[in-house]
Protein backbone atom coordinates (compact mmCIF):
# COMPACT_ATOMS: atom_id res chain seq x y z
CA UNK A 1 0.00 0.00 0.00
CA UNK A 2 0.50 3.43 0.06
CA UNK A 3 0.12 6.60 1.74
CA UNK A 4 -1.64 8.00 -1.14
CA UNK A 5 -5.29 7.41 0.30
CA UNK A 6 -6.47 8.28 -3.51
CA UNK A 7 -4.05 5.49 -5.02
CA UNK A 8 -5.43 3.21 -1.94
CA UNK A 9 -8.69 3.84 -3.09
CA UNK A 10 -8.12 3.31 -6.85
CA UNK A 11 -6.51 0.17 -6.31
CA UNK A 12 -9.43 -1.22 -3.86
CA UNK A 13 -11.89 -0.42 -6.16
CA UNK A 14 -10.18 -1.70 -9.33
CA UNK A 15 -9.66 -5.01 -6.62
CA UNK A 16 -12.99 -5.28 -6.01
CA UNK A 17 -13.79 -5.80 -9.68
CA UNK A 18 -11.38 -7.88 -11.33
CA UNK A 19 -10.79 -9.76 -7.81
CA UNK A 20 -7.68 -11.05 -7.48
CA UNK A 21 -6.99 -13.71 -5.41
CA UNK A 22 -4.07 -11.15 -3.82
CA UNK A 23 -2.61 -7.93 -4.31
CA UNK A 24 1.52 -7.16 -4.71
CA UNK A 25 2.46 -3.78 -4.62
CA UNK A 26 5.94 -4.09 -6.38
CA UNK A 27 8.73 -1.74 -4.56
CA UNK A 28 11.55 -2.04 -7.45
CA UNK A 29 13.88 -3.64 -5.44
CA UNK A 30 16.63 -6.29 -6.66
CA UNK A 31 14.93 -9.04 -4.64
CA UNK A 32 11.72 -8.42 -6.21
CA UNK A 33 13.23 -8.54 -10.08
CA UNK A 34 14.92 -11.25 -9.23
CA UNK A 35 11.40 -13.34 -7.14
CA UNK A 36 9.53 -12.25 -10.40
CA UNK A 37 11.86 -13.55 -12.40
CA UNK A 38 12.26 -16.73 -10.98
CA UNK A 39 8.72 -17.46 -10.74
CA UNK A 40 8.36 -16.59 -14.42
CA UNK A 41 11.29 -19.15 -15.28
CA UNK A 42 9.20 -21.61 -13.23
CA UNK A 43 6.14 -21.12 -14.61
CA UNK A 44 7.47 -21.48 -18.01
CA UNK A 45 7.11 -17.69 -19.18
CA UNK A 46 10.47 -17.36 -20.15
CA UNK A 47 13.87 -19.01 -20.09
CA UNK A 48 17.00 -17.88 -18.02
CA UNK A 49 19.66 -17.51 -21.04
CA UNK A 50 23.52 -18.58 -19.89
CA UNK A 51 25.07 -16.33 -17.02
CA UNK A 52 28.45 -16.64 -19.16
CA UNK A 53 27.19 -15.40 -22.40
CA UNK A 54 24.38 -13.21 -21.22
CA UNK A 55 24.26 -12.02 -17.62
CA UNK A 56 21.29 -11.37 -16.38
CA UNK A 57 19.14 -12.08 -19.33
CA UNK A 58 16.18 -14.14 -20.45
CA UNK A 59 14.31 -15.26 -23.45
CA UNK A 60 10.91 -14.48 -23.42
CA UNK A 61 8.27 -15.56 -26.72
CA UNK A 62 4.72 -14.46 -27.90
CA UNK A 63 1.83 -16.87 -26.36
CA UNK A 64 0.27 -18.49 -29.26
CA UNK A 65 -2.83 -18.20 -27.70
CA UNK A 66 -2.51 -14.50 -28.01
CA UNK A 67 -4.35 -13.13 -30.45
CA UNK A 68 -3.83 -9.49 -32.32
CA UNK A 69 -6.50 -6.97 -32.55
CA UNK A 70 -9.32 -7.48 -34.66
CA UNK A 71 -10.15 -4.17 -36.08
CA UNK A 72 -14.07 -4.62 -36.09
CA UNK A 73 -13.62 -4.39 -31.98
CA UNK A 74 -10.91 -2.07 -31.81
CA UNK A 75 -12.33 1.98 -30.82
CA UNK A 76 -11.09 5.16 -30.60
CA UNK A 77 -12.75 6.70 -27.53
CA UNK A 78 -13.28 10.44 -27.56
CA UNK A 79 -15.81 13.22 -26.91
CA UNK A 80 -16.19 13.91 -30.42
CA UNK A 81 -16.57 10.79 -32.95
CA UNK A 82 -14.79 12.87 -35.86
CA UNK A 83 -11.50 13.12 -33.58
CA UNK A 84 -11.49 9.15 -34.26
CA UNK A 85 -10.73 9.95 -37.94
CA UNK A 86 -12.82 8.45 -41.23
CA UNK A 87 -11.22 5.19 -41.02
CA UNK A 88 -11.54 4.24 -37.03
CA UNK A 89 -14.58 2.90 -35.40
CA UNK A 90 -15.82 5.42 -32.71
CA UNK A 91 -17.54 5.42 -29.31
CA UNK A 92 -18.27 7.54 -26.56
CA UNK A 93 -15.39 7.44 -23.66
CA UNK A 94 -18.31 6.73 -20.78
CA UNK A 95 -19.98 4.12 -22.77
CA UNK A 96 -17.13 1.88 -23.96
CA UNK A 97 -16.02 2.34 -20.02
CA UNK A 98 -19.44 0.77 -19.27
CA UNK A 99 -18.78 -1.57 -21.43
CA UNK A 100 -15.32 -2.45 -20.56
CA UNK A 101 -16.15 -2.80 -16.70
CA UNK A 102 -18.68 -5.86 -17.55
CA UNK A 103 -15.46 -7.60 -18.46
CA UNK A 104 -13.34 -7.04 -15.76
CA UNK A 105 -16.12 -8.49 -13.42
CA UNK A 106 -14.01 -11.44 -11.48
CA UNK A 107 -11.59 -11.39 -14.68
CA UNK A 108 -8.56 -11.99 -12.17
CA UNK A 109 -9.69 -14.63 -10.11
CA UNK A 110 -6.43 -17.05 -9.70
CA UNK A 111 -4.30 -14.46 -10.69
CA UNK A 112 -2.38 -11.80 -8.48
CA UNK A 113 -2.63 -8.42 -8.91
CA UNK A 114 0.80 -6.43 -9.30
CA UNK A 115 0.42 -2.59 -8.46
CA UNK A 116 3.62 -1.34 -10.04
Amino acid sequence: MTRNEKLNGWVKEWAGLCQPDSIHWCDGSDEENQMLMNMMVKNGNCVKLNDNKRPGSYYFQSDPSDVARVENRTFICSEKQEDAGPSNNWSDPAEMKDTLRSFYRGCMKGRTMYII
